[in-house]
């Protein structure tokens, strides 16, 4: 049964005829890929890019490399990169927000933080049109930093793939985008 297998067999039994197989992966993420599409691009964009995810994935699944990242790491390279090409197009990203700034250093970051924790500030912003609305401030990076991390639970080990950034640019992104919250709070 596919549901005991993981995603590495799973793409096995697709690559040896199984025409199951790929139906199950897309089954297994369309729903967390799409709860992240709609956070950087909307939920009326959601659909369509989440379709051209899985175009891109079905295409080149022979590139797939196991070694390199877990099929859901790649899989969500594939739908940033797709977003991130629809929002350029859409006018609706900002080159600033593509910027590099692993060498920026702010004097704020150095001063201990005297506030909860950001899992306990998350946890307190349960309104989710609220949230979506404090999102929709944040740049890209920091968005999808926030959406991978606490909706889709991965580490930033993963986001970093991902991104295509450190792990310590990631979670520069991260402990920013929260500094960012709490003053928009």
């Amino acid at each position: 049964m596919l549901s005991d297998q993981n995603d590495e067999e799973i793409i096995k039994l697709y690559k040896k005829g199984d025409k199951r197989a790929f139906k199950f992966l897309i089954d297994r993420y369309t729903s967390p890929l799409f709860n992240f599409v709609a956070h950087l691009a909307g939920r009326e964009n959601a659909p369509d890019l989440v379709q051209e995810t899985f175009i891109k994935a079905w295409k080149h699944i022979n590139r797939f490399n196991a070694k390199k990242a877990s099929f859901k790491t790649w899989l969500f390279i594939i739908a940033k990169n797709t977003t991130t090409d629809f929002l350029r197009k859409k006018k609706l990203l900002n080159f600033s927000d593509l910027e590099n700034d692993e060498n920026d250093f702010s004097f704020s970051e150095t001063i201990p933080d005297e506030h909860p924790l950001p899992d306990i500030v998350w946890q307190k912003l349960e309104d989710e049109a609220f949230l979506n609305k404090l999102l929709e401030k944040l740049p890209i990076n920091y968005k999808t930093v926030l959406t991978l991390h606490y909706q889709e639970e991965m580490t930033f080990s993963e986001i970093g793939k991902i991104l295509e950034k450190p792990e310590n640019t990631v979670k520069s992104y991260h402990q920013r985008a929260i500094l960012l919250l709490r003053k928009m709070l």
